[in-house]
């Protein structure tokens, strides 16, 4: 699939926020990394494709930017290898119409839509700039049609499941230093299916996905606790609402902040995304 020239928006966010600046558009999903868009929070960084059979996401640890090219954003943006986060598609025979991927600069979002098998779809993904975490949400317009299987990744090392909806992925970086990457996979009213390294989830209208990556894995196996008082932990399952909503807003008002004094451009969005 060929890329088309990107465009510059303004547009108005969701929850009623008019955007200053403006964001990257582009119409169809990336073939490579350097037409992913990076997000990042300069401690944790990612790479979204927007595919829409199987999406490989990057996960890094100290994530850098070595060039600004608007027309291929993920060109140069890199750090520590933390593994992958795949999202597999389970309708990924279906035609995709209307499709459309976006990075908006002031917030540090990206959002995907497109439509399949009668149904629209919205992929919000974005790096929390307050707590460490890569948030992707997916919800779909019919309730029951949205399902995927969800995997952590290092070449060939998979991660075990954990508690049903949890994977955990232990692996080494580039430079031999042991981490370890945590995925909660958490549908908004059905459950999920665990398998051999990877968790499904099926007839579903909405899900929250959480991955977290460090060299401490004490301090990520408590991340449910740290954040309970926003929706998290608790003995069955968390407020899935409650939480997306909390973590989506403590991120716009962090990425907010750290543009403030920076115009609203590629150039100064990759500074904050790579910025420790």
């Amino acid at each position: 699939m060929t890329i088309a020239p990107f465009s510059i928006l303004c547009l108005c966010l969701a929850m009623g926020t008019k955007a200053r600046g403006g964001d990257l558009s582009f119409p169809s999903p990336a073939q490579s990394k350097a037409s992913a868009f990076p997000l990042g929070n300069g401690h944790l960084g990612s790479l979204v494709p927007g595919k829409t059979d199987t999406s490989e996401i990057p996960i890094f640890g100290s994530p850098r930017s070595e060039k600004v090219d608007p027309s291929q954003p993920g060109s140069g943006f890199s750090g520590e290898n933390l593994g992958s986060f795949h999202l597999d598609w389970l309708d990924a025979d279906k035609e995709v119409t209307d499709y459309r991927r976006s990075l908006d600069l002031a917030d540090g979002t990206v959002t995907t839509t497109f439509k399949r098998g009668g149904a629209g779809f919205t992929w919000t993904t974005f790096v929390s700039a307050t707590d460490d975490l890569l948030v992707v949400h997916l919800r779909t317009d019919k309730p029951g049609f949205l399902g995927f299987r969800a995997k952590l990744r290092q070449g060939n090392t998979s991660a075990q499941v954990e508690d049903r909806r949890v994977l955990v992925l232990d692996g080494r970086t580039d430079r031999d230093q042991p981490f370890q990457a945590r995925a909660w996979i958490y549908p908004m009213e059905s459950e999920v299916t665990p398998g051999d390294g990877e968790i499904a989830v099926h007839g579903e209208g909405e899900a929250l996905i959480l991955v977290a990556a460090a060299s401490e894995p004490e301090r990520i196996a408590q991340l449910p606790e740290r954040m309970k008082a926003h929706g998290f932990g608790g003995p069955e399952h968390p407020d899935i609402f409650r939480l997306w909503t909390t973590l989506l807003e403590r991120h716009r008002e962090a990425h907010r902040k750290a543009m403030a004094n920076h115009p609203h451009d590629f150039a100064s969005y990759l500074k904050v995304a790579s910025a420790p």
